[in-house]
């Protein structure tokens, strides 16, 4: 039963404050990748190289998406607000706390403003290539979008880190979604956590690959109506949803009376809520690698 969806995660920490860890950001990459133009992927190729001047281990377009979080492992901790927004969720009716103005939405707007202009050097429209490719894949994480306000929590429960879950190898609902409610564990040892970054070998870049090209096969671009739709207030408005249905409020099973039940902080996880909860991830992946896609197509031409 639940073997099935735990039996190849290697190695989770608790407080990993990021969005999907490396394998959601190379994959959604990796579909951007396939979906550029001949000029958007000339110039993308151009920029990783620069980039990979001072990060050897940026071998590949797809290592630029988890690079930002590199960043963070560095001890570089200026740019945390720009990876999350906080659409509040407030049952309580809490007071709130002052958020971010500078958050993932304002990122993603300066990344294109960077790409675009002519005046930054080459290093900087890399970094902020980096930080595009990044953002655009944190804002299709659900848990990047929200966060839930209450009595207990008035602070926010920051994205689901102070949703705890019980005897689950991932401690708590950020954890879980970041790794793709269990779809991405089979991918966590090509960058493994904790562990030096080094540049991907021609296998893992495969794998990647393979992988991309799964999820383009189950969800083409036609299938998602807003494909076309890159304005990251309305992504984060859709991820809010997602967090809220999916997510906060999962069906774990059902009752003796057929009436669903949610998930709760510290129940354990079932085999239901993880279906339905990769069902989501899936989406998600796929279509922030087609948006992605069309932003740099927009930036670099078509």
């Amino acid at each position: 039963m639940k073997k099935l969806f735990l039996l190849t995660i290697i190695l989770i920490s608790s407080l990993r404050l990021q969005a999907w860890w490396d394998p959601g950001h190379m994959v959604t990459a990796m579909i951007a990748y396939a979906n550029l133009t001949e000029p958007a992927r000339k110039r993308v190729d151009e920029l990783t190289k620069v980039l990979q001047r001072d990060y050897p281990y940026v071998n590949h377009f797809i290592t630029t998406g988890p690079w930002p979080d590199d960043l963070k492992a560095e001890g570089v901790r200026a740019y945390d607000t720009w990876h999350y927004t906080n659409l509040p969720s407030n049952p309580d009716g809490v007071a709130l706390p002052p958020q971010p103005e500078v958050d993932i939405i304002w990122a993603i707007g300066e990344c294109q403003y960077i790409l675009r202009n002519n005046r930054p050097r080459e290093i900087e429209k890399a970094r902020f290539l980096g930080f595009l490719v990044h953002f655009v894949s944190d804002l299709h994480q659900p848990l990047h979008s929200t966060s839930v306000f209450t009595h207990d929590q008035p602070g926010g429960n920051r994205g689901g880190n102070g949703f705890a879950l019980k005897d689950s190898t991932w401690n708590n609902l950020h954890a879980l979604w970041d790794d793709g409610c269990g779809y991405l564990s089979a991918y966590n040892d090509i960058r493994p956590y904790g562990k030096p970054k080094n540049p991907l070998t021609e296998d893992q870049i495969g794998r990647v690959r393979n992988l991309a090209n799964q999820l383009m096969n189950e969800f083409p671009e036609s299938s998602f109506p807003n494909a076309s739709t890159l304005d990251p207030d309305f992504w984060a408005l859709e991820s809010h949803k997602l967090a809220m249905k999916h997510g906060y409020r999962g069906v774990k099973g059902k009752d003796n009376r057929g009436r669903d039940l949610y998930l709760m902080p510290g129940d354990a996880l079932t085999d239901g809520y993880l279906q339905q909860g990769q069902e989501v991830v899936r989406r998600q992946l796929a279509l922030s690698g087609y948006r992605l896609a069309r932003m740099l197509n927009e930036v670099f031409g078509k």
